[in-house]
């Protein structure tokens, strides 16, 4: 009897042990070599995290699961490409696929491996139909809200996985308040909320309410085309001036450039009477950022630290996307406003200025 109990005893140990346990088993058609894992910090400094041998287009990998997701591909430069993503959580996940339809392979077998297949194959059917030169105008913005209600959705249904986190922090935090993006995370269980990915955001969330309307602003300093470096502090004390907006952009984000004409229509306009932009622009390449300025008109502030997203200016106020802006009044030096788009910058400031 007492070997019975010890017996079962062991195996619900052992299960107990084994139940965070991941196998992931590839079946690529046509891939041969060596198949890599990256984490999400490899990604950043290019190391992997594990290898595996391909034999016959197969190969596995294993190991304990944490709430994250990998990255497999290849490198060998023989071999045909294949690079997808995917979702560790407990259980057997399955990555199918042919090396000659990259865009296809797909890893399934666990919740959220399967969210986010259904959710990618989605995705695509919308892309295709909104890149389709027949697909009209009020078409596209119906593709556009039914995207964001998808989105939206698949959060909702996957709050128990890291796809519905990842998913949050990536696609839907940008849009909401700091307040609101505290709230949401604390919806996640608390496992998720440990992760890297949720304590960036959670960050991120709280950087965002220091910057957001009634809060004071937070001094920049970045050089500028002559190498000098300019402050957004001596800009909000300038004498004259009676509102500076903060723009984040870089010359190869399109919707950066879609707002260049309302920004010099806007400075045009009130620069005479009190208006300031004091630009600060997430470029890398300064020819490709002072060719952007020269060309679009740009004729205000510009400043750059020329590398990209890495900067303090972008953490102090908590930007993830750009364009993203903030107007500062400059007698009391507060923001009184943030992300004005299109005709709404020169709604804004035509409303302080002519008041």
């Amino acid at each position: 009897m007492k070997k019975t109990i010890l017996f079962a005893a062991a195996a619900a140990c052992m299960c107990s042990c084994s139940s965070d346990r991941y196998v992931i088993d590839g079946d690529i058609e046509g891939l041969t070599g060596t198949v890599y894992m990256t984490d999400e910090a490899g990604m950043e400094n290019g190391i992997p995290t594990d290898s595996a041998a391909v034999q016959n287009g197969k190969f596995r990998f294993k190991g304990t699961a944490a709430p994250g997701v990998v990255f497999i591909g290849n490198s060998d430069e023989n071999a045909a490409p294949f690079y997808t993503a995917v979702f560790i959580e407990p259980g057997k996940i399955s990555v199918k696929g042919s090396a000659s339809k990259p865009q296809e392979i797909a890893a399934t077998g666990t919740p959220a491996n399967d969210a986010n297949n259904a959710y990618q194959t989605e995705f695509r059917r919308l892309i295709e139909r909104y890149r389709n030169p027949e697909t009209t105008d009020e078409e596209r913005e119906a593709i556009e809200e039914q995207s964001e209600e998808m989105t939206r959705k698949a959060v909702e249904n996957n709050k128990d996985n890291y796809f519905g986190a990842m998913l949050f922090a990536q696609q839907l935090a940008y849009g909401m308040s700091g307040q609101e993006i505290l709230d949401a995370i604390d919806e996640f269980p608390a496992a998720l909320q440990q992760t890297a990915l949720m304590t960036r955001t959670r960050e991120n969330a709280e950087a965002k309410m220091r910057t957001e309307a009634g809060q004071p602003y937070i001094d920049i300093v970045q050089k500028d085309a002559d190498g000098k470096e300019v402050s957004l502090r001596s800009v909000v004390g300038t004498e004259g001036n009676k509102y500076v907006l903060v723009d984040f952009w870089a010359s190869w984000c399109g919707p950066c450039m879609g707002e260049v004409p309302y920004l010099v229509e806007t400075y045009g306009k009130y620069h005479d009477k009190g208006f300031e932009i004091y630009g600060v622009s997430f470029d890398s390449s300064r020819d490709n950022w002072l060719a952007a300025v020269a060309n679009k008109k740009m004729n205000w502030i510009q400043v750059s630290d020329l590398n990209r997203f890495d900067n303090a200016a972008a953490r102090d106020y908590a930007v993830q996307g750009i364009p993203s802006n903030f107007l500062i009044d400059c007698a009391t030096g507060t923001i009184v406003a943030a992300n004005l788009r299109g005709e709404a910058l020169e709604e804004k400031v035509a409303e302080l200025l002519n008041r």
